[in-house]
């Protein structure tokens, strides 16, 4: 396993690549999770691919935004394609989990060429807002935002505060938190404090509509799988229903966990991936 950086457009992104196979593979983590999300499947294998699991802008040891700048949905389909370009990759696997895998989608959507496949792992479609809803939507970041200025970062006293914290809001268990969140925080002379840029919890400031939805959706030729937890969040479940008829080719497969079933059954995500690129590996 050996960390990369990759200076893109002014930013850094950081990552871990395992494997050296000569088809290439990005994963794409969930909102405040980093690259350890795919360290379960990735630690006890041998992948026949090259893996750049990276942390994307504003989590994990990647930079943040500028002060003046937000963190936009649509801005992660530029940071991944100035990483896709930096390193001069013709075409790639997309492998995204949650957040991650709706930012594979529409980078697939957007950039067919580039793209082999994808595998969705708990999320799929965009989150949208409905038309009517787009001033409110607006409203609602800016004020946010506004109380959120020149906020100061809360200092925990130990690390297993910060496990605790995410215990709350997670079913993974205490070793697979332990795993997770280690990259997502730093040491000062303060306490410990997260990585991860406080920018990333204020309401986003616009959303996609489901017609946009669907029109990014028929653009998606390369074959797509989604992987879910039979525990996973309902609404990955919803969004699979209202879209799954726009999908040109998708194949849906179910595995034990919740929404981060790629730690909790990682061997058996990692087979149905492994067995989906190959057969999709072709140029």
């Amino acid at each position: 396993m050996q960390p990369f950086d990759i200076k893109t457009n002014n930013l850094y992104i950081h990552g871990l690549k395992v494997g050296s196979g000569t088809e290439i593979v990005i994963a794409l983590h969930g909102w405040l999770d980093n690259c350890h999300s795919f360290l379960p499947m990735l630690n006890n294998s041998k992948p026949d691919e090259t893996w750049y699991c990276i942390d994307l802008v504003g989590h994990g040891l990647s930079s943040w935004r500028s002060d003046d700048a937000h963190y936009y949905f649509v801005d992660y389909i530029n940071d991944l394609h100035e990483f896709i370009t930096a390193l001069n990759f013709k075409k790639i696997h997309l492998v995204g989990h949650s957040m991650g895998a709706m930012v594979a989608g529409l980078y697939a959507s957007c950039f067919s060429e580039k793209v082999k496949s994808v595998t969705f792992i708990e999320g799929i479609g965009c989150i949208t807002t409905p038309s009517d809803e787009v001033c409110e939507q607006l409203k609602s970041a800016v004020l946010k935002r506004a109380r959120l200025k020149n906020k100061k970062p809360r200092f925990y006293k130990s690390k297993q505060q910060i496990y605790d914290a995410r215990a709350q809001t997670t079913d993974l268990n205490s070793k697979q938190i332990a795993l997770l969140m280690q990259r997502n925080i730093k040491e000062l002379t303060e306490g410990f404090v997260l990585t991860t840029d406080p920018k990333l919890k204020n309401h986003s400031g616009f959303r996609f509509d489901e017609a946009q939805c669907i029109g990014a959706i028929k653009e998606l030729t390369a074959p797509c799988q989604l992987i879910l937890g039979n525990e996973g969040y309902s609404f990955v479940k919803q969004n699979l229903e209202k879209y799954i008829s726009y999908y040109n080719n998708l194949k849906v497969i179910n595995v034990s966990g919740g929404h981060h079933c790629h730690m909790q059954s990682s061997e058996l995500c990692f087979e149905h991936i492994q067995d989906f690129m190959q057969q999709n590996g072709a140029c």
